[in-house]
């Protein structure tokens, strides 16, 4: 009898479970990066905060409103100004990144963009507002 199917069988068993132990690391990173991110959120919040009063003070005006989203599953800050046609910013906690919405002066065009978290907290929340508030 030929032992070649069953070789072939084996073969394609262990390649399988291989596939399976690098979807599941590819998973649990894709949960740790997630989690990662909600336990950074509080802090890049505060940073973002700080940067508006900074803004505010030197505007001499509180012109930009900072609001906190109230879903707890995606948290979010809006980032409102009063001055400029309301041009808004809007940042989302998506799984491992941040989900960046940027809404400029009526009529002008919206734009999305995911940001990954490979800075630090002030660095992140500078580069998430920077441009924004440059373009106020």
């Amino acid at each position: 009898m030929n032992d070649w199917p069953r070789q072939i069988g084996e073969k394609h068993q262990r390649r399988d479970e291989a596939a399976c132990l690098r979807a599941k690391a590819i998973i649990d990173g894709e949960h740790e990066r997630s989690a990662a991110c909600r336990v950074r959120w509080p802090m890049i919040l505060a940073a973002i905060r700080a940067l508006t009063e900074e803004y505010n003070t030197g505007f001499g005006l509180d012109v930009v409103v900072v609001v906190e989203g109230s879903d707890l599953e995606h948290p979010s800050v809006t980032l409102q100004s009063v001055v400029s046609e309301h041009s808004t910013l809007g940042i989302t906690v998506d799984g491992p990144e941040l989900l960046v919405h940027t809404r400029g002066a009526a009529g002008s065009s919206e734009s999305a963009r995911w940001v990954a978290l490979n800075r630090t907290d002030e660095d992140t929340a500078a580069y998430l507002v920077q441009d924004w508030m440059q373009r106020l």
